[in-house]
Protein backbone atom coordinates (compact mmCIF):
# COMPACT_ATOMS: atom_id res chain seq x y z
CA UNK A 1 0.00 0.00 0.00
CA UNK A 2 1.44 3.69 -1.33
CA UNK A 3 2.14 5.48 2.17
CA UNK A 4 0.44 9.05 1.71
CA UNK A 5 2.38 11.86 1.72
CA UNK A 6 1.97 15.60 2.91
CA UNK A 7 1.00 17.78 -0.04
CA UNK A 8 3.81 20.49 -0.03
CA UNK A 9 2.48 22.47 -2.34
CA UNK A 10 3.47 26.51 -1.81
CA UNK A 11 0.38 29.06 -2.15
CA UNK A 12 1.90 32.27 -3.78
CA UNK A 13 0.14 35.77 -3.26
CA UNK A 14 -1.09 37.34 -6.15
CA UNK A 15 -0.28 40.63 -7.51
CA UNK A 16 -4.30 40.81 -7.74
CA UNK A 17 -4.64 40.41 -4.56
CA UNK A 18 -2.11 43.05 -3.41
CA UNK A 19 -4.20 45.53 -5.61
CA UNK A 20 -7.19 45.53 -4.09
CA UNK A 21 -5.15 45.29 -0.23
CA UNK A 22 -2.64 47.71 -0.72
CA UNK A 23 -3.90 49.87 -3.89
CA UNK A 24 -0.95 48.76 -5.87
CA UNK A 25 -0.69 49.19 -9.60
CA UNK A 26 0.99 47.20 -12.49
CA UNK A 27 3.34 49.80 -13.01
CA UNK A 28 4.49 50.00 -9.45
CA UNK A 29 8.22 48.58 -9.49
CA UNK A 30 7.91 46.44 -6.75
CA UNK A 31 4.77 45.12 -8.09
CA UNK A 32 6.20 44.40 -11.66
CA UNK A 33 9.10 42.22 -9.76
CA UNK A 34 6.72 40.57 -8.03
CA UNK A 35 5.28 39.26 -11.39
CA UNK A 36 8.40 38.68 -12.62
CA UNK A 37 9.10 36.67 -9.37
CA UNK A 38 5.90 34.65 -9.96
CA UNK A 39 6.42 34.51 -13.71
CA UNK A 40 10.15 32.55 -12.83
CA UNK A 41 8.66 30.53 -9.99
CA UNK A 42 6.12 29.11 -12.21
CA UNK A 43 8.60 28.07 -14.85
CA UNK A 44 10.30 26.54 -11.88
CA UNK A 45 13.18 29.04 -11.50
CA UNK A 46 13.10 29.42 -7.92
CA UNK A 47 16.52 31.15 -7.51
CA UNK A 48 15.29 33.47 -10.24
CA UNK A 49 12.30 33.92 -8.29
CA UNK A 50 14.05 34.60 -4.99
CA UNK A 51 16.06 37.60 -6.72
CA UNK A 52 13.07 39.26 -7.90
CA UNK A 53 10.94 38.65 -4.60
CA UNK A 54 14.16 39.84 -2.51
CA UNK A 55 14.55 43.20 -5.05
CA UNK A 56 10.75 43.95 -4.80
CA UNK A 57 11.04 43.83 -0.69
CA UNK A 58 14.02 46.19 -0.96
CA UNK A 59 11.44 48.49 -2.08
CA UNK A 60 8.66 47.66 -0.21
CA UNK A 61 10.14 45.73 2.99
CA UNK A 62 8.26 44.50 5.28
CA UNK A 63 5.24 43.58 2.82
CA UNK A 64 3.12 40.48 3.78
CA UNK A 65 2.79 39.23 0.12
CA UNK A 66 6.55 39.64 -0.68
CA UNK A 67 7.39 38.07 2.83
CA UNK A 68 5.37 35.23 2.00
CA UNK A 69 6.26 34.50 -2.21
CA UNK A 70 10.38 34.86 -0.94
CA UNK A 71 9.45 32.24 1.84
CA UNK A 72 8.16 30.70 -1.23
CA UNK A 73 11.04 30.84 -3.21
CA UNK A 74 13.04 29.43 -0.19
CA UNK A 75 11.17 26.68 0.55
CA UNK A 76 10.95 25.51 -3.07
CA UNK A 77 15.03 25.65 -2.94
CA UNK A 78 14.81 23.94 0.76
CA UNK A 79 16.36 26.72 2.60
CA UNK A 80 13.29 25.62 5.38
CA UNK A 81 14.88 27.26 8.16
CA UNK A 82 15.00 31.15 6.38
CA UNK A 83 11.64 30.56 4.50
CA UNK A 84 10.19 29.89 8.09
CA UNK A 85 12.25 33.45 9.42
CA UNK A 86 10.44 34.93 6.55
CA UNK A 87 7.14 33.88 7.44
CA UNK A 88 7.25 34.20 11.24
CA UNK A 89 7.86 38.02 10.78
CA UNK A 90 4.37 38.37 9.22
CA UNK A 91 1.72 39.50 11.12
CA UNK A 92 -1.60 37.58 9.79
CA UNK A 93 -4.02 40.70 10.76
CA UNK A 94 -2.74 42.01 7.68
CA UNK A 95 -3.18 39.84 4.93
CA UNK A 96 -7.14 39.22 5.54
CA UNK A 97 -8.56 36.88 3.18
CA UNK A 98 -5.26 35.65 2.37
CA UNK A 99 -4.35 34.11 6.20
CA UNK A 100 -5.53 31.10 5.35
CA UNK A 101 -2.48 30.76 2.90
CA UNK A 102 -0.43 32.41 5.40
CA UNK A 103 -0.77 29.72 7.87
CA UNK A 104 -1.11 26.60 5.28
CA UNK A 105 2.77 27.79 3.74
CA UNK A 106 3.51 27.77 6.91
CA UNK A 107 2.74 24.80 8.24
CA UNK A 108 4.58 23.15 5.14
CA UNK A 109 7.40 24.34 6.31
CA UNK A 110 7.35 23.51 9.92
CA UNK A 111 6.18 19.62 8.60
CA UNK A 112 9.68 20.08 6.27
CA UNK A 113 11.41 20.53 9.49
CA UNK A 114 9.99 18.35 11.71
CA UNK A 115 8.23 20.52 13.76
CA UNK A 116 4.72 18.67 13.97
CA UNK A 117 2.97 19.75 17.04
CA UNK A 118 3.61 23.37 14.97
CA UNK A 119 2.83 22.41 11.26
CA UNK A 120 -0.54 20.99 13.03
CA UNK A 121 -1.11 24.10 14.88
CA UNK A 122 -0.76 26.06 11.70
CA UNK A 123 -2.62 24.01 9.32
CA UNK A 124 -5.52 24.06 12.16
CA UNK A 125 -5.48 28.20 11.86
CA UNK A 126 -5.49 27.48 8.15
CA UNK A 127 -8.71 25.48 7.91
CA UNK A 128 -10.14 28.32 10.72
CA UNK A 129 -9.94 31.12 8.01
CA UNK A 130 -10.92 28.43 4.84
CA UNK A 131 -12.75 25.28 5.86
CA UNK A 132 -13.73 23.64 3.09
CA UNK A 133 -9.51 23.72 2.04
CA UNK A 134 -9.08 19.92 1.07
CA UNK A 135 -5.12 19.98 1.12
CA UNK A 136 -5.02 21.60 4.24
CA UNK A 137 -7.65 19.41 5.42
CA UNK A 138 -5.13 16.61 3.90
CA UNK A 139 -1.94 17.55 5.65
CA UNK A 140 -3.76 18.29 9.26
CA UNK A 141 -4.94 14.84 9.37
CA UNK A 142 -1.16 13.44 8.04
CA UNK A 143 0.35 15.66 10.29
CA UNK A 144 -1.97 14.30 13.29
CA UNK A 145 -1.28 10.72 12.22
CA UNK A 146 2.61 11.66 12.41
CA UNK A 147 2.89 12.35 15.91
CA UNK A 148 0.31 9.56 17.07
CA UNK A 149 3.28 7.35 15.26
CA UNK A 150 5.90 9.32 16.89
CA UNK A 151 4.09 8.51 20.47
CA UNK A 152 3.38 5.34 19.84
CA UNK A 153 7.28 4.24 19.56
CA UNK A 154 8.99 2.88 22.62
CA UNK A 155 11.39 5.72 24.00
CA UNK A 156 14.92 4.77 24.62
CA UNK A 157 15.73 5.09 28.03
CA UNK A 158 18.43 7.31 27.51
CA UNK A 159 19.66 9.80 24.74
CA UNK A 160 22.29 8.63 22.41
CA UNK A 161 24.54 11.17 24.06
CA UNK A 162 23.92 9.69 27.47
CA UNK A 163 24.63 6.13 25.93
CA UNK A 164 27.62 6.77 24.22
CA UNK A 165 29.43 8.74 27.28
CA UNK A 166 28.14 5.33 29.38
CA UNK A 167 29.90 3.20 27.06
CA UNK A 168 32.88 5.40 27.18
CA UNK A 169 32.81 5.50 30.93
CA UNK A 170 32.90 1.62 30.99
CA UNK A 171 35.39 0.73 28.34
CA UNK A 172 37.99 3.88 30.40
CA UNK A 173 37.11 1.98 33.83
CA UNK A 174 38.16 -1.87 32.05
CA UNK A 175 41.20 0.00 30.71
CA UNK A 176 42.16 1.02 34.10
CA UNK A 177 41.52 -2.06 36.27
CA UNK A 178 43.82 -4.38 33.51
CA UNK A 179 46.75 -1.00 33.92
CA UNK A 180 46.37 -1.69 37.67
CA UNK A 181 46.52 -5.37 37.48
CA UNK A 182 49.23 -4.71 35.01
CA UNK A 183 51.16 -2.61 37.27
CA UNK A 184 50.93 -4.85 40.58
CA UNK A 185 51.95 -7.85 38.87
CA UNK A 186 55.13 -5.82 37.27
CA UNK A 187 55.64 -4.57 41.11
CA UNK A 188 55.44 -8.58 42.22
CA UNK A 189 57.98 -9.66 39.55
CA UNK A 190 60.38 -6.62 40.73
CA UNK A 191 60.06 -7.50 44.43
CA UNK A 192 60.94 -11.65 43.52
CA UNK A 193 64.10 -10.14 41.34
CA UNK A 194 65.29 -7.71 44.73
CA UNK A 195 64.40 -10.50 47.22
CA UNK A 196 66.41 -12.93 44.84
CA UNK A 197 69.48 -10.44 45.05
CA UNK A 198 69.61 -10.04 48.44
CA UNK A 199 69.38 -14.22 49.05
CA UNK A 200 72.80 -14.40 46.16
CA UNK A 201 74.33 -11.67 48.45
CA UNK A 202 73.68 -13.84 52.20
CA UNK A 203 74.54 -16.62 50.53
Amino acid sequence: MARKRIVASFLLLLLSWAESAWGWHWFDPAARRNQKGIDAYRRGEHAAALEQFLSAQGLKPGTPLLKNNTAAALYQLKKYQEALAELASVDDAKLGAARASLHYNLGNIQYRLGQYPQALESYKRSLKFAPDDVQAKKNFELTLKKIREQQQQPQDPQPDGQAEAERQKQKYSAMMQFLNQNEKKQMEKKKRKVSHAQNERDW
